[in-house]
This record gives C-alpha cells, sequence and structure tokens, in this order.
C-alpha cells in the first residue's frame, strides 16, 4: 500500500548509514492520526539497525542512537507526517546488544494547535523489545 507522508522531522538526530536492513513480512499497524512517532532504543549506542516508513516506503538505516536514558540504554526519536490509516512498522537490530525496543505512536494534532501553540496528542500503537542475557543477536519488530 502506497504511503503518503508530510515533511519528515527527526525530533533526534540518528546517523545515517548503509541500507542492509530487510524487514519481515507482516501486517503492519494503521495509523489513525496525522502523524507519526517511531521510537527506537538499544543497550548498544552504536551499529543499530533500523527500519521504518516514510512517504517513499520503508526505510532501512545504520545508526547511532544519541540519547542516553535513565536505564542506561541509547534512544532516537523519528517523526513523520503521514496520511490517516497508513499501514507502518517499526525495527531495531542490534548483534551487540542486550536490550533493543521499539515504538510506533500515532500522532494528531488539535484543531487550530498551529495558532494556539496546543501540543501534538501522542498515542502508543504498537511496541515491542527484548532482553538477551548473553548480547547476541537482538531484535524487537512493533507493528
Amino acid at each position: 500500500m502506497k504511503k503518503f507522508i508530510g515533511t519528515l522531522a527527526a525530533a533526534a538526530t540518528l546517523a545515517a548509514g548503509s541500507a542492509v536492513l530487510t524487514t519481515p513480512v507482516a501486517q503492519a499497524v494503521t495509523i489513525s492520526g496525522s502523524g507519526v512517532k517511531y521510537v527506537f532504543c538499544s543497550s548498544n549506542q552504536h551499529n543499530n539497525q533500523i527500519s521504518y516508513d516514510d512517504r517513499y516506503g520503508e526505510v532501512s538505516k545504520i545508526v547511532s542512537l544519541p540519547a542516553k536514558a535513565q536505564d542506561g540504554s541509547y534512544c532516537g526519536v523519528i517523526e513523520v507526517g503521514i496520511e490517516s490509516d497508513s499501514y507502518v512498522s517499526a525495527l531495531i537490530k542490534n548483534e551487540r546488544a542486550h536490550y533493543v525496543y521499539a515504538a510506533v505512536y500515532s500522532v494528531s494534532y488539535p484543531l487550530f494547535s498551529g495558532s494556539t501553540g496546543a501540543p501534538p496528542n501522542y498515542t502508543l500503537v504498537a511496541r515491542d523489545e527484548n532482553h538477551s542475557s548473553y548480547g547476541g543477536y537482538n531484535y524487537a519488530f512493533a507493528y
């Protein structure tokens, strides 16, 4: 299904890398708002393979996650405008992480939010996390 997405705005900068990631075949989650926010976290800051949907289809990158969370993991956020009722998913993989997390939020903006300064509403629609005691190949797929 073709996805219509507006302006791409990264809430946290993710370093772009080579595209080597493929997403397993699965039904994606439907977004009911006018935007989507992807959250990716990993216990390993570097060499995270992420995949998410934008207006051109699937985007796959190897990234370093910029923000250190209180639990010691590293996180990054990408927020994009999107046509309502689009299907999206988020995937993170890392061969040297004990923990990975992926989440998808539907973003809706209140009427006249641009003129009133009202913040957007975020609704969690899919999430996945995975713990590995030995830190081998680890992935989380929110769809």
